[in-house]
């Protein structure tokens, strides 16, 4: 299998820089106070030899790799997806051993334990591990019964992104605004069910604490919105070009796609664009890093993987050209130029006194996860009806 850093989401690239959406869980045992017991981790400094990884695109950024490859001499290959059910289509598909570590979105963890492909890690081979923020030591989906699966490398927001010259924070602060007339073909999705429906299911039921634990009847609530919805589309794609293109050219205003491309936008000079958590809350996407069970190279992938814990890579991968995000090192925020803290949100919150506006994003939003009461596949059939309705 041919493994490539860009080659395969150039055709996801923006106008003027890459773009990703870090778009963003089943139910996995909150984390107990005992440490996981971990296959064959050392926290010994590994060296030489080649390590695979699967994961979305921007890891393989040289300003977030070159350091690790030239301190350890050993090389690391990437083979980028984009979306979960990509990613396990990989995974099934490929020879036992041919991925090293596979960075997962949190939701998509008990599948890969189910396929019996990962393997438990200790908390003690990661000394970063007491610089992240507390909603990323104590995140649930990354443990199962009580072991760490995963450990957290970034995160982001699916909230309202809109057109500050057009648009007013206060309508853009209520999913409904999304169904109003003036909206009339001008709202753009990123073309994957999981987080828009989450954000939808909000739209229905604020604040809900699992926006993808919903009856049967509830369910039918959330396809009688997006059905409403419909009409105000221009464009539902996983071509970040096509979306990037129509927020520059004015044909769209709207959409719930959250922090990853307006970031992009800004950090490109185009400073009417913005996004905020509405008030009925919102998805956050999360990622973590594994250890493949099969892996034959088990000392250099935990030593990439200490070494993607530390504060410089993770400074450096939240303003890759790939997509901008937040880390949950918090002593990667000091390696930031203001720019890098004012794009990302570390900032104080002009409205909550001693928070930055990342701390409160993360607080108003929701971890990405699963359908509870119904399979995937029912979830997915009503999406793909609203598309072609």
């Amino acid at each position: 299998m041919a493994f490539s850093s860009r080659r395969r989401f150039l055709q996801y690239a923006s106008l003027t820089s890459l773009g990703v959406a870090a778009a963003k869980l089943g139910g996995c045992a909150s984390p107990s106070k005992d440490t996981a017991t971990g296959g064959e981790a050392t926290p010994s400094p590994a060296k030489g030899g080649t390590i695979r990884v699967l994961s979305w695109p921007g890891y393989e950024d040289k300003a977030v790799i070159s350091k690790f490859e030239q301190d350890t001499g050993t090389r690391v290959e990437f083979k980028n997806y984009v979306g979960g059910e990509q990613m396990l289509q990989l995974v099934s598909q490929s020879p036992p051993g041919t991925y090293d570590s596979i960075v997962a979105d949190a939701e998509y963890l008990p599948k890969l334990i189910a396929l019996g492909v990962i393997e438990p890690l200790k908390v003690e081979d990661f000394p970063e591990f007491s610089n992240y923020v507390p909603a990323y030591q104590e995140m649930p989906l990354f443990y199962d019964q009580g072991k760490m699966m995963a450990i957290a490398t970034r995160y982001g927001f699916y909230g309202m992104a809109y057109n500050t010259d057009v648009v007013s924070a206060d309508k853009a602060g209520d999913w409904n605004f999304l169904l109003s007339p003036e909206l009339k073909g001008k709202v753009a999705m990123f073309d994957w069910y999981l987080p828009n429906m989450g954000d939808f299911s909000l739209a229905v039921f604020p604040n809900r604490e699992n926006p993808y634990d919903l009856t049967d009847a509830e369910l039918q609530k959330v396809k009688e919105w997006m059905l409403k919805l419909k009409p105000n589309l221009s464009l539902i794609s996983q071509n970040f070009q096509d979306v990037t293109n129509s927020f520059l050219t004015g044909g769209v205003i709207a959409a719930p796609i959250g922090d990853w491309l307006i970031q992009n936008l800004v950090a490109d000079g185009h400073k009417n664009f913005t996004a905020i958590i509405p008030k009925q809350g919102a998805i956050r996407w999360s990622e973590g890093a594994t250890l493949a069970g099969s892996s034959k190279n088990k000392p250099q992938t935990l030593e990439w993987m200490r070494y993607m814990t530390q504060a410089e890579p993770q400074a450096r991968l939240a303003n890759v050209a790939a997509s901008k995000c937040q880390v949950p090192n918090l002593k990667a925020i000091d390696l930031m130029n203001e720019a890098e803290k004012s794009l990302l949100g570390y900032v104080p919150d002009p409205k909550v006194s001693g928070k930055t506006v990342a701390e409160v994003k993360t607080a108003a939003t929701t971890p990405r996860r699963l359908p509870v009461k119904q399979s995937d596949k029912v979830w997915q059939d009503i999406y793909n009806e609203f598309k072609t309705s």
